[in-house]
């Protein structure tokens, strides 16, 4: 978004709030003017209850004064508001985009939300290189190269990735490891590589490769098939048997996709399924996706709205949001009257500045695809369903084990990991209401300073210490701080007593605080927990157990990734501390020359000079360093 395009509306207040909600839209719809932009209801404490966009401010605005045209969860909204606010675009394509990205960051009550919105890996044919590298890549299209995708499940991303290697054997690696390679790596030796970092093939051939694996991604999988086979027989004819078996290795990859992911349906090469289940008030929307006749894979979303939400609103807002930041199909089908969709089709076709369909199928094969959306997307919900309730379960079983009536709605597990006391991270994970929250862990890199005289010794003790100081600190520091209703920590009663004193330090008599050890045995499934006043043995099939046990396992799963990439950041980062003058931007040159610390090691003089970006003086040092 443009911000030179935005032009931010002042907050226009109704200084009676006495007044009904819909008299104040009405009032203020008057002032708004005839052009494209976003609007916010707030209520009288300026909390964001809405966020909506239109093509023209004051007439989409008036519309929420007819209560009868409103939906009940919209009703409500209205009879809340109290304050508005707008921002005026150029474009309607632009409120669109800003809308989305207002719901994003405030997440509004009224709003239906999108929550599982990450963006999707695509398989791209870089171009940058003088021979094309095949990756998986995320985000936005700044590489030149040629895309396909989005694959919506990363698992068919990866085996498509792995079979158009065995089928057309292009390099993956990064320029720095290409550049310098010796001999072939072991792609090459399990046929999935053809080894041109070693000029095994030439650059010709390998173009004709890169053309073919374009064309295949492109749907022309059985004229690829054929040349294949033609070129088995000759080689077979001519006795060249070694490569008439390779080549019938590739055909039975280029099959394995083709099984795998193709669909013989008309008019389904390029077109997205979606279908909306509700049960007990909470939704489901099932997607299917399809490119040029291949299976990109299917996901159930799971939106988050208000209980009286109907089933148009939610699915409507999620093809908003989820096409936002996404290139849309010709043709997309939906379970619902296609009729309620046509304001959708309008905005979506002139963000594409292409035509696309959507439509609700009456019959033949797309309608079977579409009840079987619905049925996955019932089953999902269910099962959804379902691990909420055994959450909750779990999660009223632990209020009673603190004996306490309050509802459990944040619990914060801490963890750390280091090796020999070096590199060592603490980690946070956090599980709300509706399970594990991804977005909301966090990482400590700790911070101890080994010639501060107060710490007589680094241990598990003074890394704990640290990371919930620097947490918990913050809570009557800071204003809009979450504070925990339980914490959990790995460790005995020496870590516990050690977690209570920072807890009495800060005056946080409200968080309930629980460690889990293995006990003398170190038995997995023999684990004690300690309370303030008490040790417990839970039964090994105790669902309490099972639940906190889960909570532990993932908080020490995060501590060590993150510690592995922080001692592999370091690694490489620390053996040049002691030559002046090689600061960050020369380290990630020489590393992506090198591609490796060893080969930086082991490079010659004439070899470490043809990075022409670093000084001849700069580049002895290092040589000079490593050779000495």
């Amino acid at each position: 978004m443009n911000k030179k395009n935005e032009k931010s509306g002042k907050i226009i207040e109704d200084a009676q709030y006495n007044l009904k909600g819909q008299d104040i839209i009405k009032f203020i719809a008057k002032t708004l003017p005839h052009q494209p932009g976003v609007y916010q209801m707030e209520d009288d404490e300026g909390k964001i209850l809405y966020i909506g966009k239109a093509k023209n401010l004051a007439k989409r605005v008036i519309n929420y004064t007819s209560l009868n045209n409103l939906t009940r969860r919209l009703q409500r909204m209205v009879s809340l508001t109290k304050k508005m606010n707008f921002f005026v675009t150029n474009t309607e394509i632009e409120a669109l985009l800003l809308e989305c990205n207002l719901i994003k960051r405030h997440k509004p009550r009224f709003n239906i939300i999108l929550r599982d919105d990450k963006s999707f890996p695509y398989i791209l044919i870089n171009n940058e290189y003088q021979f094309p590298r095949l990756q998986k890549y995320r985000g936005a299209k700044k590489i030149r190269g040629d895309y396909f995708g989005p694959f919506v499940s990363p698992s068919v991303a990866d085996y498509t990735l792995i079979a158009l290697q065995k089928a057309f054997l292009l390099r993956s690696c990064s320029e720095g490891i290409f550049k310098n390679r010796s001999r072939p790596c072991l792609l090459f030796d399990i046929k999935r590589c053809s080894g041109p970092c070693v000029d095994y093939i030439d650059q010709k051939k390998y173009k004709e490769s890169i053309d073919d694996a374009k064309k295949f991604l492109k749907g022309n999988t059985k004229k690829i098939e054929k040349k294949l086979t033609a070129k088995m027989k000759i080689a077979s004819k001519n006795q060249m048997f070694e490569e008439a078996a390779r080549l019938r290795d590739r055909i039975k990859s280029v099959n394995q996709i083709q099984k795998y992911q193709s669909v013989y349906i008309k008019d389904m090469r390029n077109i997205d399924i979606f279908a909306i289940k509700l049960n007990d008030n909470k939704s489901c929307i099932h997607g299917k996706f399809y490119r040029n006749g291949s299976n990109y894979g299917n996901k159930s979303f799971f939106p988050s709205h208000e209980e009286s939400s109907e089933a148009k609103e939610i699915l409507e807002s999620f093809l908003y949001q989820f096409y936002a930041d996404k290139d849309v199909p010709p043709k997309i089908l939906v379970n619902i009257d296609e009729k309620l969709f046509k304001e959708v089709e309008i905005t979506l076709n002139k963000k594409n500045n292409s035509k696309t369909k959507i439509f609700k199928p009456k019959s033949g094969e797309k309608l079977q695809h579409i009840l079987l959306a619905e049925k996955n997307a019932f089953e999902s919900i269910k099962l959804k369903k379902t691990s909420i309730e055994s959450h909750l379960s779990a999660l009223s079983a632990l209020s009673k084990l603190f004996n306490i009536s309050d509802n459990i709605n944040r619990i914060e597990v801490y963890d750390n990991s280091h090796t020999f006391g070096k590199n060592a991270v603490g980690v946070m994970i956090v599980a709300d209401k509706e399970g594990m929250s991804p977005k909301h862990y966090r990482k400590f890199n700790i911070r101890y300073d080994l010639k501060d005289k107060k710490i007589s010794k680094i241990d598990d003790y003074y890394m704990m210490e640290e990371v919930l100081s620097r947490r918990l600190s913050k809570i009557n520091q800071k204003e809009n701080t979450i504070e925990p209703n339980v914490i959990i920590i790995d460790g005995g009663r020496g870590q516990y007593n050690s977690v209570q004193k920072i807890l009495k330090k800060y005056k946080l008599k409200n968080i309930q605080l629980l460690s889990i050890s293995k006990g003398s045995n170190r038995n997995a499934g023999r684990e004690i927990i300690h309370l303030e006043n008490k040790d417990i043995n839970l039964k090994p099939n105790d669902t309490l157990l099972n639940f906190i046990q889960r909570l532990r396992d993932e908080a020490h799963r995060f501590a060590i990734t993150s510690h592995r990439a922080r001692r592999s950041k370091s690694s490489f980062k620390s053996v040049f501390e002691e030559i002046k003058g090689i600061g960050p931007k020369r380290k990630k040159e020489l590393l992506l020359h090198f591609g490796t610390l060893q080969k930086i090691k082991s490079a010659s003089l004439k070899e470490l000079k043809k990075i022409k970006s670093i000084p001849d003086k700069k580049l002895e040092d290092i040589y000079e360093f490593f050779n000495s």
